[in-house]
């Protein structure tokens, strides 16, 4: 087999050399430029299916002051994160991403350990993540239903078969190959770019009328139950409402986990990070605004059939304009679920192919066509689905499924970083993208935040919780991981469980000069 077979040019590139010193071949096709690599992150963050879904629940929650300064809070803390990993995916530019830099930089003695809870804490982000995003873009699809078929009742089972249908497709589009995966993030790029353009200047535009500046920066609303029902204060309240803007800040490491597949993945890989943030920063602002000044009156908008931003698009833009809006959304969420399970299966991928999943040697199996790891592409959309089930007995279910993405992502996010200004501040070698001196207050920064997060979505969203559509299921769910990773860790993956294994030897690579990756 020659090198064109396996992935590879006729001659090795930087690229290829850089993962070889990883400790990995070329397998599957390095075919992405760096505008797709964005264009991937930012669909994966997908701020329209973030912010937007959850309009409502920041409207309950703190109202327009947790909408606007919230948004501008997150982001100033997402950026320390964003940053800190945007430095290690310089060093370690490869599909397992996180995975892989926190066995680096936890060395021999805390590698493996962390490695291991490392991955599915990923794991579950991203899972949780795309099904949260898809299940969105079927609730919206159900209320365009509505909008045109009043006698059409959106329910919980509804949106779980819309969803269910949509992640297939999005299976199917994986499956194609790397250049339907192209045309999807450039599509995506322009959805979510001149999408938004197009709504924000719609709504501002179309408004019946607009709320002052006065509302839109200082209006504090409160119905959680927390300030009347119990002791608490606005500023709890305003921490709670910052699930909707941390939810769409989300999924940014997906530049990591297609670096394998990326030219010049050194640069492109820290570049998509940091772009995806700064894009998804200005056009979830931008939307946030627009959509506060166009609330018509507050608690019809909170209390609509149609929910909260469907309700603001109708008012503003009329039964046309507003469907196409809807529909936008919904469009948006499809496509974020493309991305996602494209990064999904790609952190799978890493992870099986060092045999830390169950039948690993079955599912790291690349297949021959497409050179993509087409049965993890499958698992992704299964588990994915299956995420979703608690959506037919309730349709209070994306909020719990938002928190638990949150956590999941950002723990994995928190987790190398932390070992990267700790244990492994020593050995790690910065390569073109380098944070210098700032590297360890930029580091502690995310970690703290991190931390602050992790309480505040694990905490009930509304006061009193007297039923089921008020509990939060965060923490029964993050409870569980930890419990099932510890206990398989202690009672069988330590005595097993390496971390990455190298599939190659520097040496069987002639005329490569190795990279220092330690």
């Amino acid at each position: 087999m020659d090198n064109n077979e396996k992935g590879h040019g006729a001659n090795y590139n930087e690229d290829e050399a850089r993962l070889a010193a990883l400790g990995y071949k070329q397998n599957m096709k390095r075919q992405f430029s760096g505008l797709q690599n964005f264009g991937f992150t930012l669909t994966n963050s997908s701020v329209l299916i973030g912010i937007v879904p959850l309009f409502g629940f920041g409207m309950a929650t703190g109202g327009p002051v947790a909408i606007i300064w919230g948004w501008l809070l997150v982001a100033f803390f997402v950026m320390f994160i964003g940053l800190g990993m945007a430095e290690i995916c310089s060093t370690f530019p490869t599909a397992g991403g996180l995975y892989f830099w926190t066995a680096k930089l936890g060395g021999p003695k805390w590698g493996p350990m962390f490695s291991w809870y490392e991955a599915w804490f990923n794991m579950l982000g991203q899972v949780a993540g795309c099904s949260g995003s898809v299940l969105a873009a079927a609730t919206f699809m159900n209320t365009l239903i509505s909008v045109w078929q009043p006698s059409w009742e959106p329910s919980g089972t509804k949106n779980f078969y819309i969803m269910a249908a949509l992640m297939v497709s999005a299976g199917l589009i994986n499956s194609a190959g790397g250049r339907a995966l192209k045309v999807a993030s450039l599509v995506s790029v322009v959805v979510h770019i001149v999408g938004t353009i197009v709504i924000v200047i719609t709504v501002l535009v179309g408004a019946p009328k607009l709320q002052d500046a006065k509302f839109v920066f200082t209006e504090f609303r409160d119905y959680t139950g927390y300030t009347t029902q119990s002791s608490a204060s606005p500023v709890f309240v305003f921490l709670l409402g910052l699930l909707q803007s941390q939810w769409s800040m989300l999924g940014y490491d997906a530049s990591a986990h297609m670096s394998e597949e990326t030219e010049k993945s050194y640069v492109n890989g820290p570049r998509g990070i940091l772009m995806s943030i700064f894009a998804s920063v200005m056009i979830g602002l931008a939307l946030a605004l627009a959509m506060t000044f166009g609330i018509q009156d507050y608690d019809t908008t909170l209390n609509s059939v149609y929910g909260a931003a469907p309700q603001i698009f109708l008012d503003c833009a009329g039964k046309v304009g507003g469907s196409i809006f809807i529909f936008i959304i919904v469009f948006a969420g499809f496509l974020c679920g493309v991305a996602t399970v494209a990064a999904n299966s790609r952190m799978f991928y890493a992870f099986a192919r060092d045999g830390g999943l169950p039948f690993s040697p079955y599912f790291s199996v690349l297949d021959r066509r497409t050179q993509m790891p087409l049965r993890l592409v499958w698992l992704s959309v299964v588990i994915i689905i299956m995420l979703a089930l608690p959506s037919l007995g309730s349709e209070a279910t994306l909020s719990a499924i938002s928190g638990i993405s949150i956590i999941g992502f950002t723990v994995s996010y928190a987790i190398p970083i932390l070992l990267r200004i700790t244990v492994g501040a020593e050995t790690f070698v910065q390569h073109e993208f380098n944070l210098g001196r700032f590297s360890k207050p930029i580091g502690w920064i995310a970690c703290i935040w991190t931390g602050f997060i992790f309480v505040i979505f694990n905490l009930p969203q509304s006061w009193p919780v007297d039923n089921m559509d008020h509990f939060n299921f965060t923490p029964a769910a993050v409870g569980f991981l930890l419990i099932f990773t510890t206990v398989t860790w202690f009672l069988s993956a330590r005595h097993w469980f390496k971390g990455p294994v190298s599939e190659i030897a520097l040496q069987e690579l002639d005329g490569i000069v190795p990279v220092d990756a330690k």
